[in-house]
């Protein structure tokens, strides 16, 4: 039976600003897969007898491919009970978490994400700075000056196709939340969760589309809403699976068909 495998965050770095659920997974897992940019502090809570890998991509210099990477995190949930894929920072934020997350759907194995303090967070409160302001800063954006596409930062930072938003404080008027989104340049039909008392005990998730949002009734504050392309994969997993499992059954039908029409022409 397969493991499971913890895409964890390990903040920025001091082992004192781990979440507790981190820290104790880490005194538990049998195998750790870590970025580079983890320090020895927080790899020694791991017990002596688990194995550490380190598969870090750093300044150019790659240990590992990404698919390598998903690879091994495949393998290792086959033959370990707990896995633990630990990232530096946050693993939602620039952590290359949706392959990693698509490569063990594809697998069957399960997992589960654990949040970690962002880099932006840590930066912020070690310069006493506040990242958002009443008066002054009501948005607060994240952009990485790094990616697969190799573009420049003027390409994506304004593409509301491109970005995903996280509102704080949506509701109680989600109608009004949605008009004016899609007022702003975004289509109706873009994918969203409304995320509801986060990580608590009484956690709930809605998946819709901006044209479905002034629907929702009954949520819970605090709540957040995610809105953009990345919500998409959760909303349509389902879906996706289904259909791909029947492209294959029908391509492992006509290779039946094919290797049978095959064998009835060499027969004598």
């Amino acid at each position: 039976m397969a493991g499971k495998v913890y895409l964890v965050g390990a903040g920025p770095g001091a082992a004192d600003l781990l979440t507790l659920r981190a820290a104790a997974l880490l005194r538990e897992a049998r195998v750790v897969l870590h970025d580079d940019l983890v320090p020895a502090e927080i790899l020694a809570l791991c017990p002596p007898a688990a194995e550490i890998i380190n598969v870090g991509k750093r300044c150019g210099r790659h240990s590992r491919t990404q698919e390598q990477i998903n690879a091994l995190m495949v393998w290792c949930a086959g033959v370990h009970e707990t896995v633990v894929r630990l990232k530096s920072g946050d693993p939602t934020v620039f952590g290359r978490l949706g392959e990693e997350m698509e490569a063990l759907q594809r697998a069957g194995i399960a997992f589960e994400i654990v949040p970690g303090i962002t880099a932006a967070s840590a930066a912020a409160a070690a310069a006493n700075i506040t990242l958002t302001h009443r008066r002054s800063a009501s948005a607060l954006v994240t952009i990485t000056a790094h990616n697969a596409r190799d573009e420049g930062m003027a390409q994506t930072i304004f593409d509301p196709l491109r970005t995903t938003f996280a509102i704080y404080m949506p509701g109680p008027d989600y109608g009004r939340t949605a008009r004016e989104l899609i007022d702003s340049g975004l289509e109706s039909k873009t994918p969203c969760a409304v995320v509801s008392n986060a990580g608590r005990t009484n956690q709930e998730v809605r998946h819709l589309t901006l044209a479905d949002l002034n629907k929702a009734r009954g949520i819970a504050a605090p709540a957040l809403l995610i809105v953009g392309k990345v919500a998409a994969p959760a909303f349509q997993a389902e879906q996706e699976e289904q259909a791909l499992f029947a492209h294959q059954a029908t391509q492992a039908s006509h290779s039946d068909a094919d290797r049978m029409g095959d064998m009835r022409t060499v027969q004598p």
